[in-house]
């Protein structure tokens, strides 16, 4: 067997791991929203947490010494010792069920849900789902199902040539978004995300084959969140989103959407066109 396939035994042992779970504690403190604000630049004057602000509690505190190569946290913990050494968040599936309120603590209950082997163009794929409960007292606030990727290094990935953008279709609404190296460190420092290929160009170009600076799964789908709620005004029930390709810094976003029967379709569009991360979101009324 080469270094690149995985046998059926080693991905029976990766699931001894299902089942697993850990609970933390935190507390919403102001910060935490003051924080997001910034790196974002809205004004916020609320007592709970917007949609996907919830990123910025629960923070990994495994000292610096103890973290791979790539910034994260050591395998094999809690997350299943996959070998594969490159690690991207491919999506989430949130449902909302009440607020998280500001200055009140927060339970969240992380639990793996499966994992599994697939085949990619770049090889052997291990998807680990992680399923998580954040609540409030006795109230469940946020279900969450979130999706990790494990895949081979593979090679450089050559650099996005930016195209004119096409105008958006009939009923949709877009909006760009630069991101910028600034942004993209705040919101690792807001979220606590040591992962190097988000603020050391050198690694990111070097040893991960990236063309530039990647920007936060995370963080498009926290914009993506907030275009919809402008889109269709109203409480969020659900949310979901899948990254498709990365985008990088100092390169333009579209955020694209259209509100659909009961759901509003977005999804942020490359400066090549390229469809980076598509998400639905569902909210009590929609148009």
């Amino acid at each position: 067997m080469s270094n690149t396939e995985v046998s059926a035994a080693e991905i029976e042992r990766l699931k001894e791991y299902v089942g697993r779970s850990i609970s933390e504690t935190d507390m919403v403190d102001p910060h935490v929203p003051e924080r997001f604000a910034a790196t974002l630049d809205v004004d916020f004057d609320g007592d709970a947490l917007p949609a996907l602000w919830h990123y910025g509690l629960f923070l990994v505190k495994v000292p610096t010494s103890r973290l791979g190569p790539d910034g994260h946290p050591p395998r094999g913990v809690f997350l299943p010792p996959v070998r594969l050494p490159r690690r991207m968040f491919a999506g989430s599936d949130l449902a909302f069920h009440a607020p998280l309120r500001i200055g009140k603590a927060v339970t969240c209950v992380s639990r793996i849900a499966s994992v599994d082997l697939r085949s990619g163009k770049s090889g052997p794929l291990i998807f680990v789902r992680v399923a998580m409960t954040l609540s409030q007292g006795d109230a469940v606030c946020i279900e969450e199902e979130q999706t990790l990727v494990y895949r081979e290094a593979g090679p450089a990935m050559p650099a996005v040539v930016e195209k004119p953008r096409q105008p958006p279709a009939e009923g949709e609404i877009a909006e760009e978004w630069l991101p910028s190296s600034v942004e993209l460190f705040r919101y690792s420092c807001a979220t606590f995300n040591s992962h190097r290929i988000h603020y050391d160009l050198p690694y990111a170009k070097d040893e991960e084959g990236y063309p530039a600076l990647v920007v936060h799964g995370p963080l498009i789908a926290t914009r993506l969140a907030a275009f919809a709620t402008r889109i269709a005004p109203g409480p969020l029930l659900r949310f979901t989103f899948r990254g498709e390709a990365p985008s990088f810094v100092d390169q333009p976003i579209r955020l694209v959407g259209r509100v659909e029967n009961d759901a509003c379709l977005v999804r942020a569009e490359r400066a090549d066109g390229v469809t980076a991360m598509s998400a639905k979101a569902i909210f009590t009324r929609c148009g």
